[in-house]
């Protein structure tokens, strides 16, 4: 359990490392945060294997940690900010969700169909587009 802890607290300076590296070169620090999860996740280097991120005491410190997140974000949503660019921000959420749902839902109906596969599925690969896309998290922290 310690090495699992020294691994987890290990992930997390690599992770703010990269963070610091990519505010540098003018790029946001959660840009480098995801790239070293996907580097050091179980998937790859495995630093941070299966078995610690099934553990109860990750799982807590998880949700502990998107809970201040979120409340570091929450903060920086300003509503006066959002008064005057209320109108666009909500005609390019629009947009961009809409056109997105539009092209994967298409694109991968149209592959499955030709496949065999159950075509409703492309709307469960858009949802997981909507949910996996980088733009929304990239212009909140922007």
């Amino acid at each position: 359990m310690i090495i699992n802890i020294f691994r987890w607290i290990a992930a997390l300076v690599f992770a703010f490392a990269a963070g610091k590296v990519m505010t540098k070169i003018k790029m946001p620090a959660i840009l480098g945060w995801l790239i070293v999860g996907m580097l050091l996740g179980p998937h790859a280097i495995k630093l941070m294997p299966q078995n610690i991120l099934d553990a109860g005491w990750y799982k807590t410190i998880i949700i502990w940690m998107q809970c201040a997140f979120g409340v570091m974000l929450g903060s920086e949503l300003i509503w006066s900010k959002l008064r005057t660019s209320g109108k666009a921000l909500i005609i390019t959420t629009l947009v961009l969700s809409l056109g997105t749902s539009a092209v994967v839902s298409l694109a991968f109906g149209i592959v499955f169909y030709f496949t065999n596969i159950t075509v409703y599925m492309a709307f469960v690969f858009c949802g997981i587009a909507h949910a996996t896309a980088p733009a929304p998290a990239l212009s909140i922290v922007n």
